[in-house]
């Protein structure tokens, strides 16, 4: 075939490639950045959610797994965070059964992504570890994101707690153990959405990622899971936040390390060089102690800059949130004493028992860590020139405010124009971090360490009638937020004053 029949062949295949593609599904693709994904690209009925995919190992049972859930996560002097039990199962059991570790994928319908692999967006859910909580929330930020040229993951993990409910600042050990589990779970999901498309060929799943391009988010509890999977990559500095008295079992010996190998995904998978950005709402995670206390937060982060610490951050958060506060002084944590049981043990579920973890040995006034706000994470790596995005309401708590029965509105929208649903605002944080994930796919995270609107500033978009007027434009660093007689009367109440 001569060079003449050669071209005209290739032309051809291009046509036929062009009518048999959607438009814009390949030349446009989100990995390459040609379009802009802070608007919708797709019709919401394209959007596919998938069944439920195991992220599990092929065993039954697993070997050392337990999920976990407790027959009541309330102490007799305390009250359950999670609002709505509906439907929950509380059944006070352990299981070796697999398919409690799965998640559902969200899809754009009729793509040709054989030749066009899409980023991907791994979410875990909000819920406080609780045995009632759900995926069901997130179900519409997934769709909104599908939409914007995503592949969205939304993860289940192991949950089940009592809640640490004793003395003032004093933390339970199954509080930590929960988040302990989760973030194994979340590295083990991580892995396995990896490995699966490693080996597409073999799993003919209807849609693929580029593993170059993937982007964590959580909420909540599931935003201190996915932080600790992507900025603890180190057993070691996991330990550090359970300081086991001595003669008492390790963490990783009573549970399992924390890249264990319960999954698909096998340990050898480096997930972390796959991840480019951060997504925390409403989240943070702990930091010893004395490391908060001496500023060395970056160093740890990096151990003494023997990791690399280059993934970006984008972070939404209340000013008046009671379970990562924004202040100072109520972030501070200790453990319960050894005669607090159940509070300073554990024994159900879990592989060696009991687990105990306690503080007999300091005055209860000396915390064992600190919990570092999203604000907290900001400022720690924007300070280091890791490219950052905060957004702060003034006037939000703990997650988006639920809606005005009589107007419909929810009053957390970060002041963006005001008289929004729940949905609607989740559409404005997809679309502010759907920005900030494409400047970074885009190669231009360079320019988020300049001052203009959106970049490497808090986009204080606060309401007029709580908070003094923040100069968007100027990006200043002043804290118009800080009334510290609002902070003061909110941080008293005996609600809002617990974890």
């Amino acid at each position: 075939m001569n060079g003449f029949a050669l071209m005209k062949q290739h032309q051809l295949k291009q046509t036929i490639s062009a009518i048999l593609r959607p438009a814009g599904a390949c030349d446009s693709t989100a990995a390459n950045c040609h379009f802009d994904m802070t608007k919708y690209i797709f019709d919401a009925d394209r959007v596919v959610k998938s069944d439920t995919v195991s992220y599990a190992k092929n065993i039954t049972p697993i070997p050392d797994f337990h999920d976990v859930e407790y027959a009541d996560d309330k102490t007799t002097a305390g009250f359950d965070d999670y609002e709505d039990k509906s439907g929950c199962n509380n059944d006070d059991r352990c299981l070796d059964d697999p398919n409690q570790l799965y998640y559902f994928a969200y899809y754009i319908n009729g793509i040709d992504y054989e030749n066009c692999k899409y980023p991907a967006i791994v979410l875990t859910h909000a819920g406080g570890f609780s045995d009632c909580s759900n995926l069901k929330y997130e179900d519409s930020l997934c769709r909104v994101l599908a939409r914007k040229g995503f592949v969205v993951f939304c993860v289940e993990y192991r949950r089940g707690r009592i809640k640490d409910d004793i003395t003032a600042k004093r933390v339970a050990v199954q509080q930590q153990a929960a988040a302990y589990r989760a973030s194994q779970d979340v590295r083990g999901a991580l892995r396995s959405i990896i490995k699966r498309q490693l080996r597409i060929a073999f799993n003919h799943f209807p849609y693929q990622i580029d593993t170059s391009l993937i982007f964590v988010a959580g909420q909540s509890a599931g935003a201190l899971a996915t932080g600790t999977a992507v900025y603890y990559p180190k057993q070691e500095m996991i330990d550090s936040i359970f300081p086991v008295p001595p003669g008492e079992i390790p963490i990783d010996s009573a549970l399992g390390p924390i890249d264990a190998d319960f999954y698909y995904g096998d340990t050898t998978i480096d997930y972390r060089s796959c991840i480019k950005g951060f997504w925390s709402m409403w989240g943070g995670f702990a930091f010893p102690q004395s490391v908060s206390d001496a500023g060395r937060q970056y160093d740890f982060l990096t151990q003494n800059g023997t990791i690399p610490l280059d993934i970006p951050f984008i972070g939404f958060q209340g000013y008046r949130d009671p379970v990562f506060p924004y202040a100072k002084n109520y972030q501070s944590r200790s453990y319960a004493k050894s005669t607090d049981v159940p509070f300073s043990e554990v024994s159900t579920c879990i592989i060696a028992s009991p687990f105990r973890v306690y503080n007999d040995t300091k005055n209860p006034l000396e915390p064992d860590y600190r919990i570092e706000c999203s604000n907290d994470i900001y400022n720690i790596l924007k300070a280091h020139s890791v490219p950052t995005l905060m957004y702060i309401d003034c006037k939000m708590g703990h997650g988006l405010s639920s809606e005005d029965p009589i107007t419909g509105f929810c009053p957390s929208d970060f002041g963006v124009a005001g008289g929004l649903t729940k949905d609607q605002v989740n559409e404005y944080l997809a679309s502010r971090a759907a920005f900030f994930f494409q400047a970074i796919m885009k190669g231009t995270a360079g320019s988020l360490g300049g001052y203009s609107r959106f970049f490497n500033c808090e986009d204080k978009r606060y309401s007029a009638d709580t908070c003094t007027t923040a100069a968007n434009n100027a990006c200043t660093e002043n804290l118009p937020c800080n009334q510290q007689t609002q902070e003061n009367e909110y941080f008293k109440s005996p609600i809002n004053n617990k974890n």
